[in-house]
């Protein structure tokens, strides 16, 4: 027999946007990043205002951003810590397979 009670599943969402100018060498897209004096606005549940949500979604000012190499440890799942995102140097361009 089934609960009558309302149960909540977790979902997690990306909401992607055009990229601005740091993430646009990577991907034709990004992850909307809120500005944290938006956090209520978003959170609430009765908020209608379809113009003040489609400014929320313009992309993140790249001033803000920094761009770096960062090592390929992020490619493997078991790698779940900050080390996955320290700076590491610029690899060499190899311009031919034998030297």
């Amino acid at each position: 027999m089934e609960s009558p009670e309302r149960t909540v599943d977790q979902v997690v969402l990306i909401l992607t946007t055009t990229p601005n100018v740091v993430t646009s060498t990577v991907h034709d897209r990004m992850p909307v990043i809120l500005d944290p004096d938006n956090y209520d606005l978003w959170l609430d549940p009765g908020m209608t205002n379809v113009d003040a949500v489609s400014e929320m979604f313009k992309p993140f000012d790249a001033r803000l951003m920094r761009c770096y190499p960062i090592s390929t440890r992020i490619n493997h799942v078991a790698n779940d810590d900050e080390e996955c995102s320290r700076p590491v140097e610029d690899a060499p361009i190899q311009n031919r397979l034998f030297a």
